[in-house]
């Protein structure tokens, strides 16, 4: 059998609504490493928050800050940064209309406003995260590769900055990255640079910010308890991240 590029989403995907991993997740992981395929994390997520699951999966190819930054065999292989005249830009608007902004660097984050707002406390708090800290001039200080924009989803045009595109990861939170980046392009570039064809990656996801990968995979795989936008652009649905998704998708496809 030709080998796979396998790329895991974390958060609802390789993590459970619980925020654990299934044994079924880390035995199927194991079978796949024993084959010869290679395993990688994409995900909205930063380095810090990011590192625990790399560690312990023992994964060194890793995506973050959706598409933002790329590791292959933990050495950086590709990196956008935001420009500091588009982040002004958002950051006028954002005092404009109340909202709050997180911006993040590879290794952190940090609020740029010093009251969190109600919806980036719901949204932490959801997904059981700590609120950043408040620092008015991280991103003069650090090279930002992703930002975060809680508001209103009626407020969205108000943000019609050439450079950046929004990407739902949450009821009350986007994503706010370079309008050439993203997930699957990052991944794309990756797996291409390391011998595998688009037609090699199966990709396993749940939220929004997972579309562009789940359609451009080779097989793109939505967890049971996807975005419905999610599974209608899957070529496989299995079982949700609490029932064994991962490994069940896996043992169907014959690649455990």
């Amino acid at each position: 059998m030709r080998k796979k590029f396998i790329v895991f989403d974390i958060d609802g995907t390789l993590l459970t609504t619980e925020m654990e991993f299934l044994a079924s997740t880390k035995q199927a992981l194991v079978s796949l490493k024993d084959q010869g395929h290679v395993i990688v994390i994409a995900t909205g997520r930063d380095y810090p928050s990011a590192k625990s699951i790399v560690d312990e999966l023992e994964i060194d190819t890793y995506v973050l800050c959706n598409g933002s930054i790329g590791y292959v065999r933990h050495e950086l292989a590709h990196e956008l940064i935001l420009s500091k005249e588009s982040i002004h830009t958002l950051i006028e608007i954002a005092m404009e209309n109340n909202d709050q902004v997180v911006f993040q660097t590879a290794n952190g984050l940090a609020r740029h406003f010093e009251e969190p707002g109600e919806a980036l406390t719901k949204a932490y708090e959801s997904l059981g995260w700590t609120i950043p800290e408040f620092d008015q001039n991280f991103w003069r200080e650090n090279s930002i590769i992703q930002a975060m924009l809680f508001c209103k989803k009626e407020d969205l045009p108000r943000y019609a900055i050439k450079e950046f595109r929004y990407v739902s990861w949450h009821e009350y939170g986007l994503d706010v990255i370079p309008r050439e980046g993203s997930k699957a392009r990052t991944i794309l570039k990756i797996a291409e640079q390391n011998g595998f064809k688009r037609e090699d990656i199966v990709f396993f996801g749940d939220g929004n910010n997972d579309i562009e990968l789940m359609e451009l995979s080779g097989v793109g795989i939505a967890m049971g308890n996807a975005e419905t936008e999610v599974k209608e652009k899957a070529d496989i649905i299995t079982d949700s991240c609490n029932e064994h998704g991962i490994y069940n998708a896996l043992k169907s496809m014959s690649l455990i």
